[in-house]
């Protein structure tokens, strides 16, 4: 039986029941920032709930928060926290990205065009459901007539400063587009201002994380001053140490783990000391 959702209330969401909206305005995730992203939800969480609506078949489909989903599966993350929204999504997705998660110049002009196209818009119109100055919506919907080319460039380099390609979007023929945008991203990069996308180093596996927090803690505890505690605290550490002791102790046995250098291996209580 399909869930049944509440306007407005939070829900923890199975990422992987989640569908990607195929009419979001993003289209192209810059890795470092992605990198980032997903490293500050492994130390922190996800803190910002994504917007999710149903479809026909009452799937639950992302709004808003693409990149959050992609950075949470990329954690090692098998939930995440969401919002439930419905009526107007998509306007509602590209408001929330604009504000939250910076698209391109480039895909943000694209998506007012479909949105002034959908919903049978002027730039007026669009400006004030926006909540955008006229002059803003006019210079955005300018880099529509940026060649092909150009625009595929600029979606995937969010480097790519909004004023340049609005530059080259003022030349009167393609031809001319094109020589102006190779002669100022030349500039651009000869000055430092425009940096080409790298490919970023991968992020450590879910497993690997769980190894290097082992690590740390064993290495935290070799230097815990419990002398200088109350006896409280001390008490509290010793039935902390012994969850810990029972559950790896647990592990150990299930994955048959051979006993260490003075230790003996057993069947039920892990390893005694020799």
């Amino acid at each position: 039986m399909a869930a049944t959702y509440v306007k407005g209330k939070l829900y923890k969401l199975k990422i992987a029941d989640l569908l990607t909206d195929p009419s979001q305005a993003r289209k192209f995730m810059d890795p470092i920032s992605l990198n980032e992203l997903t490293e500050s939800i492994i130390k922190y969480g996800v803190l910002t709930p994504i917007l999710f609506c149903q479809n026909a078949e009452v799937k639950p489909v992302i709004v808003a928060g693409h990149r959050r989903v992609a950075a949470s599966l990329k954690a090692g993350l098998t939930e995440i926290p969401g919002t439930f929204t419905d009526g107007d999504t998509r306007l509602q997705g590209f408001v929330e990205n604009i504000q939250r998660e910076g698209l391109t110049p480039i895909e943000e002009a694209e998506e007012m065009d479909g949105l002034m196209k959908e919903y049978v818009m002027n730039k007026y119109q669009l400006a004030d459901a926006l909540g955008k100055s006229k002059s803003s919506i006019y210079d955005s919907l300018t880099l529509n007539k940026l060649p092909e080319d150009i625009r595929s460039a600029s979606r995937s380099n969010p480097n790519i400063a909004k004023s340049l390609l609005l530059e080259v979007a003022r030349q009167k023929t393609e031809s001319i587009m094109r020589r102006k945008f190779e002669t100022l991203m030349t500039k651009a990069a000869n000055a430092g201002r425009v940096k080409t996308p790298t490919t970023p180093k991968p992020l450590p596996s879910a497993q690997r994380l769980l190894i290097t927090k082992t690590d740390e803690l064993t290495g935290e505890f070799m230097e815990v001053p419990w002398q200088e505690w109350s006896e409280d605290d001390r008490n509290d550490l010793i039935n902390a140490l012994y969850g810990i002791r029972r559950q790896t102790d647990r592990l150990l046995v299930d994955m048959d783990a051979p006993p260490q250098e003075g230790e003996q291996k057993t069947t039920g209580g892990g390893s005694n000391l020799a």
